[in-house]
């Protein structure tokens, strides 16, 4: 269970195990318990007849306007186990791939089969791991999540065979259905939704299950409060519609693990729950196969980075707010997140599956070596577990590093723009990928023109030069005149050196440039709302070793009028 990751002192030490006890106990009545055990590898084959089969090669991700998703009948074997009518359809966003390839699926055992439940659940997730090699992401992500008090569906894994065809490894989860509130909440006929990908709370969200299904009403009352302009009011209000004891136990966790694809800093991966008891909504993690640096995002993360999601950054913004996440980071990171039992935990999991991982030409043969995504792989399991374990170290030593002597965290200042709507980005700062502190930059002039001079040296990851502060929303040009020069040596990092342009608060979307002198320019927006979004302002390089100039007065951000987006 999730005692294995937990590391605690004193009294927080006794409360938190008390409340473990108590999930065992009720673990122990749920006949689902033992597929979570980790003990035994299941094997699941999956039989989809030809026609079912067609459906799902034109199915895409949703593929109806109503977000309901083509859905075909199979059979499912497993052990001595035969289950017929089970529901199966294609899921994933990023990690999306057609059913030829590597799958992932849902799997609904009683939707068209009454009371057929598989180990007790009636429904099931496959993960593929195609964004992780490690295929260890999740499963430890979730560990963690629940040693903090966070509600999160429990993970383990399958062999999975689809039409005698093998598909290997999968990461086998329960489904967030009433099934699984049931093990977290007195009431489960409260609303349930799903949040989506890149989807706030002010766009319409699937219900999943409820009483009150498609009325939206408590999502209504956290929207008019999150737009309450007063932070001392916008914060009293949101006390009484969210749980903030869990919301910020999330959002902490989401922080530590580097978790960009989550609700708090990218409004992706997240689940909602109205509880009838309380009146108050509660916020749930999923789909963290991207978490410690996975995909090179900096894993010296701010204790409060660029949160995107609207509650999140309502709530971050507000003085008591800021105070509460600052202590529960600090808390989580003392107490929950001891790298040497969670290396431990990962070698112990992977000593299991190890055997079972497929080739990195295959599953993963998409994204290696592909200059499109900051992809972090050796193409060897081992490195990559090895590599994994170290990560969870370097983040372990950033947060001590961040936190020591430190009770305040103060919020940036405003950009500041001109007449013209014209932001020249003069107070930069030098930042290290990973904190690598050879990374340097001055300004100089170099052929007639003033330029910051921004260098890599030979092993390092990247490097940036970035401006943090805070923009109301609206839409926004982040523009830069730069040159590239110097050339990646073999080995890690997997991808050409380039000149990146984008913004902490989305890694989707960056603006690169390979060679020479070329202008970049990159558009975003801050989503409404009474709160000021957070971001660092980045142009930097990756790859080493490499050199970029970076002209001083293209270096800017500019204010765009609605009718500029593209």
């Amino acid at each position: 269970m999730f005692t294995t990751l937990f590391v605690a002192k004193g009294g927080f030490r006794n409360k938190i195990l008390a409340v473990l006890a108590g999930l065992w106990c009720l673990a122990s009545l749920d006949s689902s318990a033992a597929l979570f055990s980790g003990t035994n590898l299941i094997r699941i084959s999956i039989e989809i007849p030809p026609s079912g089969m067609d459906e799902l090669r034109f199915a895409n991700r949703r593929s109806r306007p109503d977000m309901t998703r083509t859905k075909v009948l199979a059979r499912v074997v497993e052990g001595g186990n035969v289950y017929t009518n089970v529901l199966v359809h294609l899921k994933g966003a990023g990690s999306f791939r057609p059913i030829d390839h590597f799958p992932s699926l849902t799997l609904n055992f009683d939707n068209q089969a009454p009371d057929q439940k598989f180990h007790g659940l009636t429904k099931i997730s496959l993960n593929n791991s195609v964004q992780d090699p490690t295929c260890m992401n999740e499963k430890v992500s979730r560990e963690l999540f629940a040693a903090a008090g966070v509600p999160v569906a429990r993970s383990d894994y399958a062999v999975v065979t689809l039409n005698n065809r093998k598909l290997g490894l999968y990461l086998l989860m329960e489904g967030y259905d009433k099934k699984f509130l049931k093990r977290h909440f007195k009431d489960n006929d409260g609303d349930l939704y799903d949040g989506g990908l890149l989807t706030d709370i002010d766009r319409p969200l699937e219900v999943i299950s409820g009483e009150n299904k498609g009325k939206l009403s408590s999502l209504k009352r956290l929207r008019s409060a999150i737009d309450i302009v007063e932070p001392e009011k916008r914060y009293a209000a949101l006390e009484k519609i969210i749980d903030l004891d869990r919301f910020f136990s999330m959002t902490a966790m989401e922080t530590i693990l580097c978790h960009w694809d989550s609700y708090s800093i990218n409004r992706s991966n997240y689940r909602i729950y109205h509880d009838p008891k309380s009146d108050r909504l509660v916020f749930m993690p999923h789909g963290m196969d991207r978490v410690l640096g996975g995909f090179l995002p900096n894993l010296d993360l701010p204790v409060v980075p660029p949160m995107q999601g609207m509650a999140a950054r309502a709530l971050i913004s507000t003085p008591e707010g800021r105070k509460r996440h600052v202590d529960q980071v600090k808390l989580l990171a003392s107490r929950v997140f001891s790298p040497t039992t969670i290396s431990n935990r990962i070698k112990a999991i992977d000593a299991r599956i190890a055997d079972e991982i497929p080739d990195p030409s295959a599953r993963w043969a998409v994204l290696l070596n592909n200059p499109d995504w900051d992809f972090v792989s050796s193409g060897d399991h081992r490195k990559d577990i090895d590599d994994l374990c170290v990560r969870v170290q370097q983040r372990a030593s950033f947060l001590k590093e961040q936190l020591r002597g430190s009770n305040s965290f103060p919020m940036a200042p405003f950009f500041v723009f001109d007449t013209n709507g014209v932001c020249h980005l003069e107070q930069w700062r030098t930042a290290g990928a990973n904190g690598n502190p050879a990374v340097t930059a001055e300004v100089k002039e170099m052929d007639s023109q003033q330029v910051i001079h921004l260098t890599v040296p030979a092993g390092a990851i990247g490097g940036s030069v970035r401006q943090k502060g805070r923009l109301e929303p609206g839409r926004y040009r982040l523009t830069a005149r730069a040159k590239l020069e110097g050339q990646s040596q073999d080995g890690i990092p997997p991808i050409p050196s380039s000149i990146i342009l984008h913004h902490s608060g989305n890694r989707f979307g960056t603006v690169r440039q390979y060679e020479g002198w070329g202008t970049l320019s990159y558009d975003f927006y801050v989503a409404p709302g009474a709160a000021a979004e957070e971001v660092d302002l980045i142009c930097g390089l990756r790859g080493s070793p490499a050199e970029a100039r970076i002209q001083v007065d293209t270096f800017q951000l500019r204010k765009l009028s609605p009718t500029t987006w593209q």
